[in-house]
Formats: structure tokens, C-alpha cells, sequence
């Protein structure tokens, strides 16, 4: 069987594809990728996307919404056995959880419960759909960076002092472990 060399784009668009499969656990939809790479047009990544098709990197299903699967091995995708699912809340009041989102089991801490959160807007350095990985430890150190509920609104606290008394005014959600960036 002939070798196919990709372009740089094209092996740039299939990493990109690979890299939010794994990250999301669906593929990403043409505006993402165009977004994701650089390129301005959505049809210059369809003739990306179909001549990665049509030298079978990706397969497109006509059953479902986002329809590209990805060929083969994923080097970007984590082992079910190395994924755990957590607790994905959908705003600060972690009042309910319908979904839940893979996250790798050697980045949890031990003892210590941990949840996601998905932002509804942008806040500090965070974007709108940035998932914060937070987790609820038995006590605060020095320079934790907290994620409270102030005002009625989300923000981020970094704890002072090592035995600092938290402000009763604040509602605190739990430390910001990791932030897992959405494209």
C-alpha cells in the first residue's frame, strides 16, 4: 500500500480533530476546526476533512451530529482504564449534575472529592464554556487559589496566610485544581 503524506495543514487539522476527540469526547464541529487551525473559510476545512477521508484517517457517519471519527489509534486519548468520569455542573450552585466529564485518574488528588464545572460567562482569565476542575480538600493552604460564590457571582480567592480565616461572606465551591480549556 502507497504511503500518504499530508500537508501541514492537513496533518494539522487531523491533530486538531484527535487532540478535541480526546479532550471532549465527541469530534469537533467544521467552524471549531477552522477556528481551532487558523484557517478562515469552513470549505477549505471540508476539502481537509475529505482528503483525510478519502486516505482514511477519519470516517464520516451519517447517524449523528459531528459526525467525524477518528481511524485507527488516537495518541491524545486516555485509556479507559487511565479515565475516570467526575460530576460536570453547569453553574455555581452545584445543584444538579446530569453530565459527567473524563479526567484522567492519576491527576486526582487522593482523598479529596473533585467535580467540574463548566463557566456559563467569562470571568477573570477564564472564557465561557472553560471547564474549572475543582476539587474540595479538607483545609486551605497559603496561595490556594480558590473558587467562591461572592455577590452572587462566581470568583477566584487566593488564600493569604497559612491558617487564614476565610470571610463568612463568601460561599467557597472548593480550590481550583486545573482548568481544561474548550476550543
Amino acid at each position: 500500500m502507497k504511503e500518504v503524506k499530508l500537508t501541514k495543514k492537513q496533518e494539522l487539522v487531523l491533530n486538531y480533530i484527535k487532540e478535541y476527540t480526546a479532550k471532549h469526547g465527541f469530534p469537533p464541529a467544521v467552524r471549531e476546526i477552522a477556528k481551532g487551525v487558523g484557517l478562515n473559510s469552513p470549505s477549505s476545512v471540508h476539502s481537509h476533512i475529505k482528503r483525510l477521508e478519502r486516505d482514511g484517517f477519519i470516517k464520516k457517519t451519517n447517524s449523528k451530529f459531528r459526525t467525524l471519527e477518528v481511524v485507527g489509534i488516537n495518541e491524545y486519548d486516555v485509556s479507559k482504564e487511565e479515565a475516570v468520569k467526575i460530576a460536570l455542573y453547569k453553574d455555581f450552585s452545584l445543584s444538579s449534575s446530569k453530565d459527567t466529564f473524563s479526567y484522567p485518574a492519576d491527576r486526582i488528588p487522593k482523598n479529596e472529592e473533585i467535580f467540574a464545572l463548566e463557566l456559563k460567562n467569562d470571568f477573570n482569565e477564564f472564557k465561557k464554556n472553560d471547564i474549572l476542575i475543582i476539587t474540595k480538600p479538607k483545609n486551605y493552604n497559603k496561595y490556594d487559589e480558590l473558587v467562591i460564590v461572592k455577590d452572587n457571582s462566581l470568583d477566584l480567592y487566593t488564600v493569604k496566610t497559612k491558617n487564614e480565616v476565610i470571610n463568612k461572606e463568601y460561599k467557597i465551591i472548593g480550590k481550583l485544581h486545573e482548568l481544561s480549556r474548550k476550543y
